[in-house]
């Protein structure tokens, strides 16, 4: 063989191995993996409960993944917001700056008002849980639970069809419900009477009778569940007989703080609600108490599902791994999971009465 013919061979070689190397290294970077996810959640305060339920139902999906993929495991790292805005910025801060998560779930309304500029300014996609204090917008952030806006015009809506022309609203003085109270109102179709009570207010004995001396013929019960019900019961030692009442959803994640100070809660007996069903699988169900021993609480399906969420829709490019998330079509736990045009799950509404104190499914 000729000198030329060998060096012919060796360019050709030296091309192939490169050309090997090449190929190794970019499938090596399209089949890089999640290293860590992180969550923000409540474990303490007076949602924690809420809030421990739904990193339960991430962790069980995080166990699950890491069994099936034990050569490439994701570590689950959460901290405690205590639904504290100061404590979610910190524990953002310590996810993001010292663990170097690939992607993030968050629980609360105070947690992601407090993260949301920082958040938004990066390339991962990050699933939250509830409403958001200002309109949402189609970025990086993905809303799992279904939309309450939706749900407050279906109940304004609902209102004025069933005949009730002297409609009082009480609402929490905070973003996320002003939102609430004005889709609320919207629905409706026509002005009524608001009244606004601080987040932070313990005594309602004046609000209470301002509302009375309106003389509504339904309240529209639009707060943060321990609230509400304190409304109610001031409410009830002020009258003989409560008027009518009505509810959002809000009320399906903290109705046992409302049998709890209510005393069982039947005095919300007949009470309107505009409910948002979730169907919750059997198999998730057996899951999840097999692994922690109790009934799967309200959110955990959500937290399951936000977890699966993450690994289904992939990509090592973050604003691939995004578009893949506002694409998804997912069916899980909680049943079907697709976002509108700002990155918020599609509802669907449900008007019931409450019975026995309990919300019907």
């Amino acid at each position: 063989m000729s000198n030329r013919s060998k060096i012919g061979w060796g360019v050709v070689v030296v091309i192939i191995i490169t050309l090997g190397m090449w190929f190794a290294n970019t499938d090596s970077k399209s089949v890089a993996k999640i290293s860590k996810i992180g969550m923000i959640t409540i474990l303490s305060g007076e949602y924690a409960t809420v809030g421990e339920n739904f990193r339960n139902g991430a962790l069980l999906a995080s166990e699950e993944y890491n069994i099936a993929h034990p050569d490439n495991k994701i570590e689950f790292i959460v901290e405690d917001d205590g639904f504290d805005s100061k404590k979610a910025l910190s524990a953002y801060q310590k996810l993001t700056g010292i663990d170097g998560i690939d992607a993030l779930i968050n629980t609360s309304t105070p947690s992601i008002a407090a993260i949301y500029e920082l958040v938004t300014k990066l390339t991962m996609p990050v699933i939250q849980a509830g409403e958001q204090p200002v309109e949402p917008t189609a970025d990086n952030v993905f809303q799992i639970l279904p939309g309450n806006i939706d749900a407050e015009k279906v109940l304004g809506a609902y209102i004025k069809k069933n005949g009730y022309k002297n409609p009082a609203v009480i609402y929490t003085n905070h973003d996320t419900m002003i939102r609430f109270k004005n889709a609320f109102v919207e629905g409706y179709g026509s002005p009524m009477k608001e009244f606004a009570i601080n987040a932070d207010e313990k005594d309602f004995r004046t609000h209470v009778l301002k509302v009375t001396e309106s003389n509504p013929d339904v309240v529209i019960i639009l707060m943060f569940p321990e609230s509400g019900a304190q409304v109610v019961k001031q409410y009830a030692s002020s009258k003989d007989k409560l008027p009518q009442l009505a509810f959002d959803a809000n009320i399906q994640s903290g109705i046992g703080d409302y049998q709890r100070i209510l005393s069982g809660g039947a005095m919300l007996d007949g009470a309107i609600v505009a409910t948002i069903p979730t169907i919750t699988t059997q198999k998730f169900k057996d899951s999840y108490k097999d692994r922690f021993g109790t009934e799967a609480g309200f959110f955990s399906d959500m937290g399951y599902d936000a977890f699966n969420l993450l690994t289904s829709t992939y990509d090592p490019n973050g604003d691939r791994w995004i578009e893949g998330v506002r694409d998804a079509d997912f069916t899980g736990a909680s049943g079907e999971i697709e976002f509108d045009n700002v990155g918020v799950r599609k509802p669907v509404v449900k008007i019931v009465t409450i019975q026995n104190g309990q919300i019907p499914n």
